[in-house]
């Protein structure tokens, strides 16, 4: 009897070992889980940190000391306005009003643009005046009446190194944001072909310079509505109107891309 009550204490002494380090085991098992858990957590909010904290153009310019921000619009006709209903709706305007509410700061708009230029003969002369204004954001818009010159080697040679200083230049000159805007053009229209030519070499330009690049083309290419315009007299821009250059609804669209970009 002694000897069966000996060998019945030795088993319960080793089932309470066995069960002993199984519950280490259990919790060890769970602290591993635990801190792979917590080290995960805090790999996530690192993530979502560095999501959240990316930093946008229009972000840059809202948490910039300045209460003023000044805008300066450097191009051609397309930046003039021609052909929005007013000098108030056209695109540079429009994305004037867009940065305001968007950075909750008064936007200065000063638009040096001229119909029928390029940037070799205006771009380049006004780009001081760019610089001398001090600007937090400048449009740079040069290509469109550059292409109807053509593609051979002094006009497309001329506008690629102009396009390069102008856009050196307001980048070491001033500490403004800049966005490089491509050609417009109606669909189907005389110069489409060389706007490609001249669109690849804006968009090198801003990629050498680390530059967001506004393509037009996804606003007129395939849509005549953009372009669509009655043959009367503009009596706000002094010009008889034409189905080459943006209507109301073409600055719209382009406004709106403006802002798109500035926001990413």
């Amino acid at each position: 009897m002694k000897k069966r009550s000996g060998i019945f204490y030795v088993l319960l002494l080793l089932l309470a070992i066995v069960v002993t380090a199984c519950a280490q085991q259990t919790n060890n098992s769970t602290d591993k889980k635990s801190v792979k858990t917590e080290h995960k957590q805090t790999n996530n909010k690192k993530k979502k940190s560095k999501m959240t904290s990316k930093k946008t153009i229009l972000s840059t310019l809202k948490d910039s000391n300045k209460k003023t921000i000044t805008y300066d619009a450097l191009g051609d006709s397309l930046s003039v306005g021609l052909f929005s209903n007013t000098k108030a709706t056209r695109f540079t305007t429009q994305f004037a009003n867009d940065l305001q509410k968007g950075t909750d700061k008064k936007v200065i708009e000063n638009n040096t643009s001229l119909a029928g230029k390029t940037v070799t003969n205006f771009g380049l002369p006004m780009v001081q005046k760019v610089i001398d204004d001090n600007p937090d954001l400048v449009t740079i818009e040069f290509g469109t009446n550059d292409a109807a010159y053509g593609t051979d080697a002094t006009n497309f040679g001329n506008f690629s190194r102009n396009l390069d200083t102008v856009v050196s230049k307001v980048k070491n000159g001033t500490h403004a944001q800049i966005l490089l805007m491509t050609t417009w053009s109606p669909t189907g229209g005389q110069f489409e072909k060389n706007d490609v030519v001249y669109d690849q070499k804006i968009k090198e330009i801003g990629k050498k310079y680390n530059i967001p690049v506004v393509d037009l083309s996804t606003i007129w290419k395939g849509d005549p509505s953009v372009t669509k315009n009655d043959s009367g007299y503009s009596d706000i821009y002094s010009i008889q109107k034409d189905s080459f250059h943006p209507n109301q609804l073409g600055h719209d669209k382009i406004a709106k891309l403006l802002y798109q970009t500035v926001q990413k």
